[in-house]
């Protein structure tokens, strides 16, 4: 038997009985007796298909179509009307005008319920696979391949969708870009496979750190972005010094070797002005510049509207290797 599920109302119930053994093989099936029970069990179950009789002791069926049209939780399940002879061509219209996919006749032939059930089950199916499909490809032109985090076109999309936001609710974002550290020397001195699996080992413990309304988004190689919706500086600070305390912990043993991990970040406001988001990913990126300058392992926040400083006396390069990354 299928996962689908059918609702019978029908308040006769040796006709209930009769079109519950005709299908039972089908579908698992439940049965009512009223229209208002009907509407409850269609909330509740959200079965695959109803199967709905005209004449009912409290609302008539078509009642009770109308209302299950109306409701956003069951407008989308299809209903069979169940209607006697002597009204088919008028029952037939009116059930139709409502919404009913199909009918069936009283008294009705079992071969006839069993092919149209079929049918309109056989929709279902290839409805949920088809929204299956659909979302799986939404899924895969959203993430990125290797660390299953957003890509950078999601990033910036939602990064558009939180600045409207900010501006029409008057709340604040917080946007952050973060950096491996030395990953170039971990990629020239182990190879790229393992660089893909350090990449991987980052978004998840990432992933597992931020908070569930915050986004993640790899934005190239080595450097990931996040957004803080409805959060200040201080607040995503906070956040991101767990995330870098978290990732200096992590050890990787490769060949043999001991390796640690840091990670460099830059923090900054996104400002009302900011017409999009690349005004603060230059602000962050600045700020993520300077934590490397500053010797890596750190959070660095630029401010949105930053005040005057002197002259910066930093290195230009890092007297170890000549190299920032």
């Amino acid at each position: 038997m299928s996962d689908n599920q059918v609702l019978i109302v029908e308040d006769i119930r040796v006709m209930a009985k009769l079109l519950e053994s005709t299908i039972a093989d089908m579908a698992k099936v439940t049965t009512v007796e009223t229209g208002e029970a009907a509407l409850q069990v269609a909330r509740d179950q959200q079965p695959s298909l109803i199967l709905l009789d005209i004449v009912l002791p409290d609302l008539d069926g078509f009642e009770v179509c109308k209302r299950l049209k109306a409701d956003d939780a069951t407008k989308h399940i299809p209903i069979i009307i169940i209607t006697g002879l002597h009204t088919e061509t008028e029952d037939e219209t009116s059930g139709f005008a409502l919404g009913a996919v199909d009918y069936i006749l009283k008294p009705f032939e079992r071969a006839i319920v069993r092919a149209r059930v079929k049918t309109q089950l056989d929709l279902v199916n290839r409805t949920r696979e088809l929204e299956a499909a659909n979302k799986e490809l939404a899924y895969l032109a959203a993430v990125d391949p290797l660390t299953k985090c957003f890509n950078r076109r999601y990033f910036m999309n939602t990064a558009e969708s939180e600045i409207a936001r900010m501006k029409r609710h008057g709340t604040e974002l917080a946007v952050a870009m973060l950096d491996i550290d030395r990953f170039k020397s971990i990629n020239d001195r182990f190879g790229h496979e393992v660089g893909d699996r350090i990449l991987a080992e980052v978004a998840e413990i990432c992933e597992q750190t931020l908070r569930r309304e915050d986004t993640l988004g790899r934005l190239g190689g080595e450097e990931f972005g996040v957004l803080f919706p409805s959060t200040d500086h201080d607040a995503a600070m906070g956040v991101l010094q767990r995330l870098k305390s978290r990732i200096s912990h992590q050890v990787s043993v490769i060949a043999r070797e001991t390796v640690s991990l840091t990670i460099s970040i830059g923090l900054t406001d996104v400002d009302p002005g900011d017409e999009n988001i690349d005004a603060a990913l230059r602000r962050a990126d600045k700020a993520l510049y300077m934590a490397k300058r500053l010797g890596r392992n750190r959070v660095i926040y630029e401010p949105s509207t930053p005040a005057e400083l002197p002259p910066s006396t930093f290195p230009m390069e890092d007297p170890q290797d000549g190299e920032f990354h």
